[in-house]
């Protein structure tokens, strides 16, 4: 089986990982704001693994190929480690937009991805 096939399913045989999470989100009590954010996770999975956007290992991997300071020595000097860690921050804060990355519709956020607990 491909990562594909695993994740987003083989045919009516196997309903995927993907399939398996989404007909259990169902049997839950989940209120729409909060299914539509679990959509959106499950979408950027679902994209990862057909291949649509990159993984971030991927995205790393050419950010440093195409670092003007990289020699192709597999050496990640300090530049070039400085370079993709202020990418990852600008990506972070909503600064620099990758599309091959992320999807067009992702916003930063606040650092929470769960309500508060309430008293």
């Amino acid at each position: 089986m491909t990562v594909e096939e695993i994740f987003v399913g083989k045919g009516s045989k196997f309903p995927g990982l993907l399939g398996v999470v989404e007909a259990y989100i169902d049997t839950l009590d989940v209120d729409e704001g909060d299914r539509s954010q679990i959509n959106k996770y499950l979408d950027l999975v679902r994209r990862r693994a057909i291949g649509s956007l990159q993984t971030p290992a991927t995205w790393i991997r050419n950010f440093v190929r195409s670092h003007p300071s990289y020699n192709r020595d597999s050496v990640v000097s300090q530049e070039i480690n400085y370079d993709l860690m202020v990418a990852v921050d600008e990506i972070e804060r909503g600064v620099r937009r990758v599309p091959e990355l992320l999807p067009e519709d992702y916003a930063p956020t606040d650092g929470y991805h769960s309500k508060p607990n309430s008293p």
